[in-house]
């Protein structure tokens, strides 16, 4: 009997051995440009794994491909670093993901970033970037939230890809319409605490978006009535300047008058009756 169980535990050793290997490669290049950001970042403690010793896939915050070991993935979260953005991430061309959120990064949004042709997830809310947006910046998950970015947005916005917007809390103005379109794939939108303006009364709503944040601006005119039929997982369009009755249907009845509340004009059910 021992001699069968030989043969399965060396099947499955030669099974996992790539898988070993693969935690273990790093690619050069990739691994010097994130000392480099390490450096740039001040060497802090939370990065005490990040050794010229140790492969990188090993390293706090890193995600590696497993077959060509490059890094796919970068993570540094809520550890306080202040310090610009380092162009030494314009070297990861690899990465998909990218998590700088809660520290307290300062100065311009570098239009590299939007340039890595693989990125399709970024963050960096709750920083003190400043300036405006990047026409690079078109990225499928893109998260701004809680800066001090000003000026307009892109027009290179108006066609891009997104998925899930969130531009909350910054000092951002004019036009944000070309975000909407019937046949975008946008999924949620977050504009709460900025100071756009523009007409809401004839946007397309895209078709699988199902959360919609748009209060605390200075947007006008009437709400679709398409809005009526959208199963919403969130909806609050408060503290604006709209006008007219809010469409009636069985997904907005279920938000309550302070999802509507301060605005020029709006009426009906959950607020005050239209006269």
């Amino acid at each position: 009997m021992p001699s069968t169980k030989y043969p399965s535990f060396l099947f499955l050793l030669f099974l996992t051995a790539p898988l070993f290997a693969s935690a273990a490669r790093c690619d050069k290049a990739d691994k010097s440009a994130l000392l480099a950001i390490k450096t740039a970042f001040n060497n802090p403690p939370d990065l005490s794994s990040w050794t010229s010793k140790t492969s990188c896939c090993t390293w706090n915050g890193i995600d590696c491909n497993a077959t060509t070991g490059r890094v796919t993935s970068l993570t540094i979260f809520a550890l306080n670093i202040s310090a610009p953005i380092p162009s030494a991430i314009s070297k990861l061309t690899a990465l998909q993901s990218l998590n700088l959120a809660y520290n307290r990064l300062h100065g311009p949004i570098p239009p590299f970033i939007g340039l890595l042709p693989e990125l399709t997830f970024l963050r960096l809310d709750g920083n003190l970037l400043t300036g405006t947006i990047p026409s690079t910046l078109t990225i499928l998950d893109l998260s701004l939230v809680g800066n001090r970015l000003t000026g307009s947005l892109p027009p290179s916005f108006a066609k891009a890809n997104f998925a899930d917007v969130d531009l909350r809390d910054n000092q951002l103005t004019g036009d944000a319409s070309f975000l909407f379109g019937r046949d975008k794939n946008l999924n949620a939108l977050h504009l709460s605490n900025n100071s756009f303006k523009f007409d809401l009364t004839n946007v397309e709503i895209p078709k699988g978006l199902d959360i919609l944040v748009i209060d605390h601006n200075e947007i006008y005119g009437s709400i679709p009535a398409g809005v009526a039929a959208i199963k919403w997982l969130q909806f609050d369009v408060s503290y604006n300047q709209l006008c007219g009755p809010i469409p009636q249907g069985r997904y907005t009845r279920r938000f309550g008058a302070k999802h509507f509340d301060h605005n020029k004009c709006l009426c009906g059910p959950p607020i005050a009756p239209c006269k």
